[in-house]
């Protein structure tokens, strides 16, 4: 409940949307892909409608000599949301600027075929608006004050043509149709705010499910499930832009003994300390695992064996170092590899295993890498 309290409270009241830029990017970054998939499904049918529209043109247009240049706007438009479909999963990290361009160019589109008519019938040009507003508010990717601003343009350019055009004048119910617009722009924009409220809240719950499932619950260091999926996806990276990747696999010396003579409270301790100190001495983009017992390993993307085996040194020299109390020293034993494109998920892994074991049988506390030597 505390949590659910604190998602709220980071939330905007006016938006619906998190008043932190950076877990704002995060979300949006989660939420792309299923978003750019629905608008080039519903831009390419609101493209396809819209040319439709040509045929009540037909019956409607006063001058029909002004009937060709209605449907070359609308073939345009059609043309331009193709190009928004083809284009739009390109432009992932400015997503909301090329829908705003899109959103602006259809509000441009509608005032120009409305402006050709030379009696608009107010009715039916007021449902084409509110076709526009509900695809505005809930079919294109934007942020929550882009659309809101973009669909009051749309509504006070549409009424002041009408007005420029004296439509309201022929009409008995132009005020109601203004009340009606209004309420709608009101009731769309609470509806899309509490949609963001929501969306956030269960973005929010699934990282914290997501890191439940992959981080082992006693280090905090990730779980062996999460390597598994990492490791895949750092090969299939490093395969295609060919970039060196390598690892760490260690392992605490006489663990047994420790929790036979200090007891299992005091190893679950060290565990905790020894995963807790690796994180500050590796990079950001480094992750360390918990592969079981007394074991981690460490994936290191874009780094060589050389650089992976200073790592385990420096590792190696700091844990010497540290006080792990009641015991009075800890080391590790260290097992270095560096994949190559021949290796897969399993046999990477499990020559970090072996050399963790070589390791183990020259001495303890030492390292051996993949060109087989004792560091």
């Amino acid at each position: 409940m505390k949590t659910l309290k604190q998602t709220i409270k980071n939330i905007s009241n006016t938006t619906g949307e998190f008043k932190d830029r950076a877990l704002e990017q995060d979300f949006q970054t989660y939420i792309l892909q299923e978003s750019i998939n629905h608008s080039r499904r519903y831009v390419l049918a609101f493209g396809i409608v819209f040319l439709l529209f040509i045929l009540p043109d037909y019956f409607f247009v006063k001058n029909i000599d002004k009937l060709p240049a209605i449907l070359i706007i609308r073939v345009l438009f059609l043309l331009i949301s193709i190009y928004y479909n083809l284009r739009v999963t390109y432009v992932k990290n400015s997503l909301y600027s090329f829908s705003t361009v899109y959103e602006l160019v259809s509000i441009v589109v509608f005032w120009a075929v409305f402006s050709l008519y030379t009696q608009p019938n107010i009715t039916i040009h007021h449902q084409i608006l509110i076709i526009f507003i509900l695809a505005i508010f809930f079919t294109i990717p934007n942020s929550f004050l882009n659309k809101l601003t973009l669909t009051f343009l749309l509504t006070f350019g549409f009424f002041y043509i009408a007005a420029k055009r004296g439509v309201f004048l022929l009409s008995s119910c132009g005020w109601d149709i203004c009340s009606l617009t209004i309420i709608i722009l009101i009731f769309c924009s609470l509806i899309v705010k509490n949609i963001n409220k929501l969306q956030r809240i269960q973005f929010i719950d699934t990282q914290a499910l997501e890191r439940l499932s992959s981080t082992d619950a006693l280090t905090g260091a990730l779980n062996r499930r999460k390597y598994d999926q990492d490791l895949k996806k750092e090969i299939a990276r490093a395969l295609r832009y060919r970039l060196p990747l390598s690892g760490i696999m260690l392992d605490l010396d006489n663990f047994k003994e420790i929790n036979d003579e200090y007891g299992h409270l005091a190893g679950d301790r060290i565990l905790v300390q020894l995963s807790s100190h690796i994180r500050t001495l590796i990079r950001e983009n480094d992750q360390i695992y918990r592969w079981g017992g007394e074991e981690f390993i460490i994936i290191l993307p874009n780094t060589r064996l050389k650089a992976a085996e200073q790592l385990a040194n420096r590792i190696r020299s700091f844990l010497q170092k540290v006080d792990f109390s009641p015991v009075s020293q800890v080391t590790c034993s260290f097992g270095v590899a560096s994949w190559n494109e021949h290796e897969t998920e399993d046999s990477f892994t499990k020559q970090l295993d072996q050399l963790l074991y070589q390791a183990k049988k020259k001495g303890k506390d030492c390292i051996v890498s993949d060109n087989q030597r004792k560091v």
